[in-house]
């Protein structure tokens, strides 16, 4: 699961509201952030496929959840 980290950032696109960057060895894979009806999960188009661990990404939502809102 080393691979696989979580950053709290600033969007500069959207006035510098805070997100959380998900990242797969250093390289951005998605991101949760605010959208039209609540708390969104936005994974980017990679050129390879990957597995999320499903306890870190739960772990993760329910603090983008706590923090984010």
């Amino acid at each position: 699961m080393s691979q696989w980290t979580a950053d709290f950032a600033n969007d500069p696109n959207n006035n510098y509201e805070l997100i959380i960057e998900i990242l797969h060895n250093g390289q951005d894979v998605g991101v949760i952030k605010h959208g039209k009806n609540g708390l969104e999960l936005v994974l980017f188009p990679h050129g390879s496929s990957f597995s999320i661990p499903f306890d870190w990404l739960l772990g993760l939502m329910n603090e983008a959840n706590n923090k984010l809102i």
